[in-house]
């Protein structure tokens, strides 16, 4: 599956700082592992479980690095 974490570059002027593209890529790393682990076994309810919860972690964490970014580039 593919990360929820990409986005489009309109205007490179308007891109994050290094630091927080990094982080962004992390979190897509992250997003990625975590739904391979879901695959991997489908049938092992704690595991299903857990990484749902760790998933919407990640969604928020994203978020509120997608407002300070924000933040930060309408400086």
């Amino acid at each position: 599956m593919e990360s929820p974490f990409d986005f489009a570059h309109l205007d490179p002027s308007c891109d994050p700082p290094e630091g927080y593209a990094a982080a962004f890529e992390l979190l897509a790393a992250f997003w990625c592992e975590l739904r391979a682990l879901r695959s991997a076994c489908p049938q092992d309810a704690f595991i299903s479980d857990f990484s749902a919860h760790l998933e919407t972690e990640l969604v928020a964490a994203a978020l509120v690095l997608a407002i300070q970014a924000e933040l930060l580039t309408a400086r």
